[in-house]
């Protein structure tokens, strides 16, 4: 029996842009849910919705077998899990699922940690936004050995019915997330180039994205969830610059450990110091639609709708 099966309550860690809709998914599918977040306006959004809201991290494992973590960065993650009150101390806490994207490194060191506790760790990286998840499509990636994928699942499945089996050993999840990331990456750039360029040259910018969604050139970059923040120059909705920046660089980190030199990803390197060159403007904080200010910037232009 999975702990869905046995009517056992589940725990969410961060309810942030990722972790909220995720969790509201859970208690609008009729789950106790218990949460837990350092904001307290999110802590009290969930619970007018129906999650239970515990004081700490470990209050979380202390009341559910499964607890999962949504959480912007690694030392955020580790802090939740293996800090003061953090979950590994839980009592009831049999899984861990982790949802944030880590790397490959930190989720085989959470994995060993918790094996000690006779906690068993899946890998569970999401892709897709906060969109995805309310829509259902959200693609969750997972890792681990087959009985605690098999025992994680049915919770899984009430988030989305887009599961993805990587592999038997977790790290092989997030190893799977940072490709897809170094995508995406690399798609917002080179589309909000091509509008930016497309301004220059005395293009419609609005008609850019919608020729370009119809044509060959399509692809993530210029999906009207990215587009749209731009040309109303509203720039919000899909989470911070630095976020994306930070799985860049776990990224290239995981190729040079593997022996393929970054020098050979040519395309990627490129479009990495577009990110990075945002981070050292002082847009770390700003949604990742804000990447295109630094084109602008440089080619003396504004895309608006």
């Amino acid at each position: 029996m999975t702990p869905r099966e046995q009517g056992e309550p589940v725990g969410f860690i961060g309810l942030g842009n990722m972790g909220a809709p995720i969790a509201e998914r859970l208690v609008a599918a009729g789950m106790k849910v218990h949460v837990y977040d350092l904001d307290a306006h999110a802590n009290r959004r969930l619970a007018e919705l129906g999650a239970i809201v515990e004081s700490s991290a470990k209050a979380v494992a202390d009341a559910a077998v499964t607890v999962c973590t949504c959480l912007p960065t690694i030392k955020a993650s580790e802090s939740a899990v293996f800090g003061a009150n953090g979950a590994s101390f839980g009592q009831r806490i049999r899984y861990f699922v982790e949802m944030s994207t880590v790397g490959p490194h930190a989720v085989r060191a959470a994995e060993a940690r918790l094996a000690e506790r006779r906690i068993a760790t899946l890998d569970a990286p999401v892709s897709g936004g906060a969109a995805g998840v309310r829509a259902g499509t959200l693609a969750i990636m997972i890792a681990g050995p087959q009985d605690v994928r098999d025992a994680v699942r049915p919770i899984l499945s009430v988030i989305s019915s887009r599961i993805f089996e990587i592999g038997d050993a977790p790290g092989q999840a997030q190893t799977m997330k940072l490709v897809n990331n170094l995508l995406a990456a690399a798609n917002m750039a080179t589309s909000f180039e091509a509008l930016a360029l497309g301004v220059k040259l005395g293009l419609s910018p609005s008609k850019v994205a919608e020729v370009v969604n119809a044509s060959s050139g399509r692809n993530s970059g210029m999906e009207d969830r990215k587009t749209g923040p731009i040309l109303t120059r509203r720039f919000e909705g899909l989470g911070a610059i630095s976020l994306l920046e930070k799985d860049i660089a776990l990224a290239f980190d995981m190729a040079r450990e593997a022996g393929f030199p970054v020098s050979a990803l040519n395309a990627f390197t490129g479009m990495a110091k577009l990110w990075n060159a945002a981070v050292a403007q002082g847009m770390a904080g700003e949604d990742v639609t804000a990447l295109i200010k630094v084109i602008e910037r440089e080619a003396g232009v504004e895309v608006r709708g």
